[in-house]
């Protein structure tokens, strides 16, 4: 008697969520939608974080003498660690949706896919994440690196990220591509993250060719079975990870 393996629910999942010509597009969705709302959930508290510390400085500059050293609180160190915790609420949502993904066991899938194409630059399938959040943010971008094992593979990843054009740089496109280039200016604006892409790729390329010399580690992984995410676990990665 020839025995028939049964397919799990995974087996089955994996049949969509890695297929072919299907796996890159449903990523590519699901990686458009972390960044939605990455940022559409996250302006409301980084509004509140900027007017907060816009009020404290604002408060310090008129009630504290003299006048050097009220700018140099107000516009020096409120004003330096408010511009750098306004990006906290987008850290914090972007490792929910990652400690989300990892726990579901999407997260090796996604190294999966990407390993075949990633290997023509010179890197390995876990490279692909970073340089894709690189598009929304290149904190956390870079900070997700720590998944790469490999020393080379994920200095690589570090340096090639801040090529990826994220949002923040997007307001200064408008204003160039709009007072430069107005007849054209979405034209501009799609050129300019294509080019930043190309850099980016270029960049590994020659880092791998005359820096880090040698071939991409090797990469081996367990598909692990999807599972359902507990609170506990995607709560304590997040805060662990925003508290660093």
């Amino acid at each position: 008697r020839r025995c028939k393996p049964k397919r799990s629910v995974s087996d089955d999942m994996d049949r969509v969520l890695v297929h072919k010509y299907l796996g890159i597009p449903i990523f590519l969705i699901l990686l458009w939608g972390a960044f939605e709302l990455t940022f559409s959930a996250a302006t409301p508290f980084m509004d509140m974080i900027d007017s907060g510390f816009a009020e404290l400085g604002a408060w310090v500059a008129n009630n504290v003498q003299p006048d050097w050293l009220a700018s140099l609180m107000a516009d020096g160190i409120i004003g330096g660690v408010g511009s750098v915790l306004i990006f906290h609420p987008n850290i914090i949502i972007m490792f929910l949706i990652l400690g989300i993904l990892e726990d579901s066991g999407y997260h090796a899938r996604v190294a999966f896919l990407m390993d075949r194409l990633m290997n023509r630059i010179g890197l390995q399938g876990k490279s692909a994440i970073p340089l894709l959040m690189g598009v929304g943010c290149n904190i956390p971008a870079i900070m997700a690196t720590r998944s790469i094992e490999d020393r080379k593979d994920r200095l690589i990843t570090i340096m090639a990220t801040p090529f990826m054009s994220c949002s923040a740089r997007l307001p200064v496109y408008i204003l160039f591509a709009g007072a430069f280039f107005s007849h054209m200016a979405g034209t501009i604006i799609f050129m300019m993250y294509m080019i930043g892409i190309v850099v980016a790729i270029v960049t590994a390329k020659l880092l791998r060719a005359f820096v880090f010399k040698g071939e991409p580690s090797a990469f081996i992984m367990e598909l692990p079975p999807y599972r359902l995410p507990t609170t506990r676990s995607v709560g304590v990665h997040t805060w662990d990870r925003a508290y660093m």
